[in-house]
This record gives C-alpha cells, sequence and structure tokens, in this order.
C-alpha cells in the first residue's frame, strides 16, 4: 500500500476540502467535450494505476455511461544507457470496459476493468511502411525480422524482465469518485479521486501489486458552438515504492489537454496531447522517463445516446513512449434525454 509523506497529506486534504466545500454555479452547461479514453501505452507506465482522462462534465441525474475502448499498439523501442539495458518489441491490445453512474446531482462513480495482452502481433511491417510514407523517424525497424516479441530489461548486470511468450490476462481494475465543482453555460469543472486494486499479474507486466492514489481536476471551455478546449490535470501517488529494483517516484504529476473542433453535427475532429513526469527515480532511461504523445481522430456520433472514436497517438517525443498505438472506442448512455 502506498505511504504518505506530510506534502502528500496537505494535497489530499487540501483536495477534499476543495470537493465537499467549493461552492456549485446551477447552470446547464452546452458543452459536450470528452477527451479520448487513451494514454500512455508503454507497459512501463501503464502498471502504476496512472487514470484515463475523463470528461469535466459528470452524467446528467439518473443516467450512466459505459464505453468499451480497445488501444492496438506496436512498438519497437531498444536503448542502452550506463548499467541499463532495456527492449521493447511488442504489439499489445488493450480493451477496457469503463462504467460511469451518476450518483446525484453532483456526484457520480467509475469503474475500469482492463483486459491486456502482449504478444508478437501483425502489425511490424505495416508501421514500418506508415513510418517510411510519411518520412517519421524507423529506427531500427528494417533492420529487426518483422512480428517478433521481446519485453527485456537488464540492470547492473542482472537481468530483472525478461517475456518472449505472449501472455494475456486481467490487469489492476481502478474505482474513482467525480465531484462536480462548477457549471455555466460556457465551462465545467469537476474533481475526481482514484484508486486501483491488484487484480493483475506484475510478473506478466500487468500490475504493480499494490493500490496507487491519484487526485485530478478536469475542466473545459466552450469556446464557441464548434470549438472547445478540455484539460485533465493531475498527481499520482504509486502504491509501490519499488518495481524490479527499480525506485519509484513519489509523486508522478500528469495532464491530458485537447481541442476540439464540430465538423458536422454528427462529426468532432480532435486533437488531444497526453502527458506524464519520471515514474523511476534512479533510471537513466529515456523509455522509462518523462513522456508525452499526440492523439488525432475524430468522434462519430451514432445516435443520441451512442458514439464512436476513432483515433490514432504517435512518439511525437521519439523513444519515450511507444511507435504508434491505434484507438477504437464505443460509447453509451442509459436513460439519456
Amino acid at each position: 500500500m502506498f505511504t504518505k509523506s506530510p506534502d502528500c497529506r496537505f494535497c489530499i486534504r487540501a483536495f477534499l476540502r476543495l470537493i465537499f466545500i467549493a461552492p456549485i454555479v446551477i447552470s446547464t452547461p452546452t458543452s459536450a467535450t470528452r477527451p479520448f479514453l487513451t494514454q500512455d501505452q508503454n507497459p512501463f507506465s501503464l502498471i502504476h494505476g496512472l487514470p484515463q482522462a475523463v470528461a469535466a462534465q459528470l452524467p446528467e441525474t439518473h443516467t450512466s455511461q459505459w464505453s468499451l475502448t480497445l488501444d492496438i499498439t506496436n512498438t519497437l523501442n531498444s536503448e542502452t544507457k550506463d548499467s541499463e539495458s532495456l527492449l521493447l518489441d511488442f504489439e499489445s491490445y488493450n480493451l477496457r470496459f469503463s462504467w460511469l453512474q451518476s450518483l446525484n446531482e453532483n456526484w457520480a462513480l467509475k469503474i475500469d476493468i482492463p483486459l491486456i495482452y502482449y504478444g508478437e502481433g501483425f502489425l511490424d511491417n505495416t508501421i514500418d511502411s506508415w513510418h517510411e510514407f510519411f518520412h517519421l523517424p524507423r529506427a531500427n525497424r528494417p533492420n529487426v525480422i518483422d512480428n517478433q516479441f521481446q519485453i527485456f530489461y537488464n540492470r547492473n548486470g542482472q537481468t530483472l524482465i525478461n517475456l518472449d511468450s505472449a501472455n494475456s490476462g486481467l490487469a489492476d481494475i481502478q474505482v474513482a469518485l467525480g465531484r462536480s465543482i462548477s457549471k455555466t453555460q460556457d465551462s465545467t469543472l469537476s474533481a475526481w479521486i482514484s484508486t486501483d486494486l491488484a487484480t493483475g499479474d506484475q510478473a506478466s507486466l500487468h500490475s504493480n501489486d499494490s493500490s496507487d492514489l491519484s487526485l485530478w481536476f478536469a475542466g473545459d471551455i466552450q469556446l464557441n458552438p464548434e470549438w472547445s478546449i478540455d484539460a485533465n490535470i493531475g498527481i499520482l501517488f504509486p502504491g509501490e515504492k519499488q518495481v524490479f529494483t527499480l525506485a519509484v517516484e513519489d509523486q508522478i504529476f500528469y495532464a491530458y489537454t485537447g481541442v476540439q473542433w464540430q465538423v458536422h453535427e454528427i462529426i468532432d475532429l480532435r486533437m488531444q496531447l497526453n502527458g506524464h513526469t519520471q515514474f523511476y527515480a534512479d533510471s537513466q532511461l529515456s523509455l522509462l522517463g518523462p513522456a508525452y504523445n499526440m492523439v488525432l481522430g475524430g468522434r462519430i456520433q451514432l445516435s443520441k445516446c451512442s458514439d464512436i472514436d476513432l483515433a490514432f497517438s504517435e512518439d511525437i517525443q521519439v523513444g519515450r513512449t511507444p511507435d504508434v498505438s491505434f484507438l477504437l472506442s464505443w460509447k453509451s448512455s442509459f436513460n439519456c434525454q
């Protein structure tokens, strides 16, 4: 379980004081801004309970929302520095079921259940051709046999991780509680707190075998009927202080921010940036350091209560995140008006 420093306790007290005492401005926002439900797919980041971005606007009273999201990630990253070596050569399928339930006018509960597969996949040649066509960095891809799988980490001459057989399973289930802080015609602000359950297997890189705590704010602003911006900004307190002999930072800061353009009554286009600070205090590897990536795509409204997101993310900070991920997300609401 996580331990809290005096600074951490102060942050938590201040956060809880704000979400319980802050006044609510009663007005119905017009914003329907919703972030892409994706994050850094580096397995060394995913195991620490970093929450996905949430919409600032909570569901209406007596309504619930669910989503089924699939991230397909393909990467080939290799790095050696000082006494460390890391190789990531995999294709992963991260399937996440999320349920968001309104508790009353101001509170909502969210549950995320993820299933993860790591293996050799079949997209290596396609991704290499993608990078070549768009003149993006191809790294070592032309020199490596396609469709292999290995996650390898060596430190001080000791091999700590060497996965070369495909694996799949349940990752850590996450539970979050959100409170509406303010609502106006053009903006929304909410506060969130989450923890995860150590339901995954650390040896398969599905968990860090502990419960993590996260506090964050979600806000959005409607600039005009077509354009809006939004952001999630938060802090994560990992529950495990050491993973594979790597010292884990006491606090990790993270943010998601996006710009959304409604080009048609049923089509939105969106650009989103995801980023976080370093997870591991004693590593010099870029792959284990601070990272950010860009997500581009759109949303198609299927009905009044249902829509689909289609997007892809690129490692604009080369060597910090997996090469490319494709996102498919289906969201729907019950009892929507």
